[in-house]
């Protein structure tokens, strides 16, 4: 569900009409993408983490030289295409207007995924700190990519800033455990916080059709590093209804599509109640020290992650004594506010403005420039929530 509408809107700019072109492709781009390409150099590196695994990072640097820029730093299991220092992608920015504010952008594909080695783990538990020095989890991989990063990286001010939406909010909040000095600001977008709330329970009932479309690629294993998308079953009918209607039991998605070969699927399947296999998988046990001011957003109608923000911010709000912890709830699908123009209406209902634009303008881009950028305290409210 999720990787379908990221490749629904990574469709959406790759179709946006522009005069400017691709030299080596003769394709159009958008001017968005011509603006990055005119004022970035990105870069590629293999980042050692602690047990020595390397995580392949892109890197992407402004080319005016007369200031010192802070990083804005997100990971991902949805891979960070294109490959290649010399392909671009078509926004660097939680919008554009933070291209053109001027950020050091990074991105990471996190361990096991795509062009990272090491194993992936779904929602892995955050226990590093309880096994040794040389022990790894999602919180020590960002905090050692944070690390190289402000030790490496030429022309950066020291500050870092984390951001994400769905999965990558998930690792968003999980930067804050026991972070980096350097990372100053995080924006947790409609969070993963306890898989079994957030997507695959409603109401205590299992939601087979996402749960099956979603892990039958991103859960395929791998050989290796690679840059694609794995390949999926091949469906018998192209109606979703009449397939998850005839499916049948369970076992027959292991017995007639998958085979075995979607190990989290067969976790989920192997606990069907909330025992220790998903407490220990819950991240906001470790949210009750956050350091970095944070600001968290989710949007009333997101079918995917609306557990995820609102208790993620009631966890970190309660359990930390500092007032830096902010939220942000609008009138909006799974990760609407990241639309350009696309706030102003969800299906026949009319917001009467274009609420992700606001929302970039006054609440996003204000709050990573107070704390990266020492521009000014902001009036950022405690809540910022749309009233329907």
């Amino acid at each position: 569900m999720k990787v379908a509408l990221y490749l629904k809107v990574a469709l959406m700019l790759l179709l946006m009409t522009s005069g400017a072109v691709h030299a080596e492709t003769k394709k159009e781009v958008s001017p968005r993408e011509a603006y990055i390409r005119a004022n970035y150099t990105k870069y590629e590196y293999k980042i050692p983490m602690r047990d020595g695994i390397k995580l392949f990072t892109s890197v992407y640097v402004p080319n005016d030289k007369n200031e010192t820029y802070p990083i804005m730093f997100q990971r991902t299991p949805y891979r960070v295409a294109p490959y290649g220092s010399d392909k671009y992608k078509p926004r660097l920015g939680p919008s554009e207007i933070f291209e053109k504010e001027g950020f050091i952008f990074v991105f990471q594909d996190v361990r096991g995924k795509f062009m990272s080695e090491g194993e992936f783990v779904n929602m892995r538990p955050q226990d590093a700190y309880t096994r040794g020095k040389r022990a790894t989890d999602d919180a020590t991989d960002t905090y050692d990519t944070i690390e190289w990063l402000v030790n490496n990286i030429k022309g950066n001010n020291g500050k870092v800033g984390m951001w994400g939406t769905s999965y990558p909010g998930y690792y968003t909040s999980v930067g804050s455990i026991n972070s980096h000095p350097a990372l100053k600001a995080i924006s947790p977008q409609a969070p993963i916080a306890d898989w079994f709330f957030d997507d695959f329970h409603r109401n205590g009932a299992f939601v087979t059709p996402m749960a099956f479309i979603f892990f039958d690629t991103f859960d395929k294993q791998r050989d290796g590093e690679f840059a694609y998308w794995p390949e999926g079953m091949k469906s018998k009918t192209p109606d979703g209804y009449q397939f998850f209607k005839s499916l049948g039991p369970l076992s027959n998605v292991n017995k007639d599509y998958f085979h075995g070969e979607r190990p989290f699927w067969n976790e989920l399947t192997e606990h069907p109640n909330y025992d220790d296999y998903w407490k220990a998988r819950d991240v906001l046990q470790h949210l009750s020290d956050t350091k970095p001011a944070t600001l968290v957003v989710g949007g009333w109608y997101d079918t995917e992650d609306l557990y995820g923000p609102l208790y993620t911010y009631q966890t970190m709000s309660k359990a930390n004594k500092e007032e830096h912890i902010k939220l942000v709830m609008g009138p909006w699908y799974h990760g609407q506010w990241n639309s350009e123009k696309g706030g102003t209406e969800l299906g026949e209902a009319h917001f009467g403005f274009d609420t992700s634009e606001w929302f970039q303008h006054e609440i996003l881009l204000p709050f990573f420039t107070e704390h990266l950028k020492d521009a000014g305290e902001s009036t950022i409210s405690t809540a910022t929530m749309f009233e329907t």
